[in-house]
This record gives structure tokens, C-alpha cells and sequence, in this order.
């Protein structure tokens, strides 16, 4: 065997991960529909634990950046500028 994978392969292989995500994605709308408020929230602060613990000091810088930069194009907007 060369190594290769068949048309046909790859297409089910990409097929059986399509239909798995959008299983996976209809069963986490799902259950984050049934959440109560307090189930949601700790949900939320999990996320936002992981989002912290993951970042970099870079990733901080350029968020810090982005952040401006939203800030400065929010503002010319309301004022009118582009």
C-alpha cells in the first residue's frame, strides 16, 4: 500500500465526522437549553476558569490590542466617522 487514502474513504471518514458534530451540537443545545439559571452560570464561570487558565501573556497582549482597537472603531462610529 502507497500510503494514499481512496476518494471514498476520505469521504466517509469526513461524512461520519460531519454527522457526528452535528449530533454532538443538537445534544449540546439540548442540554444547555434545560439548564436552570444557576446551572448556567456555573457553566459559565467553568468557561471562563479554562479560558483564563489557557492564556498566554501574549494572548493577553493581543486581546488588550483587539480590545482598543474595538474600542477606537466603536467610538468613530458613533461619532459618525469611519
Amino acid at each position: 500500500m502507497n500510503g494514499m487514502v481512496s476518494r471514498g474513504d476520505l469521504k466517509r471518514f469526513l461524512d461520519g465526522h460531519r454527522a457526528a458534530d452535528a449530533r454532538l451540537r443538537k445534544e449540546t443545545l439540548r442540554r444547555l437549553a434545560s439548564l436552570t439559571v444557576d446551572e448556567a452560570r456555573v457553566e459559565y464561570d467553568s468557561l471562563c476558569r479554562v479560558w483564563e487558565a489557557s492564556r498566554s501573556p501574549e494572548d493577553e497582549r493581543a486581546l488588550d490590542r483587539r480590545a482598543i482597537e474595538d474600542r477606537v472603531a466603536l467610538r468613530r462610529r458613533l461619532a459618525g466617522l469611519r
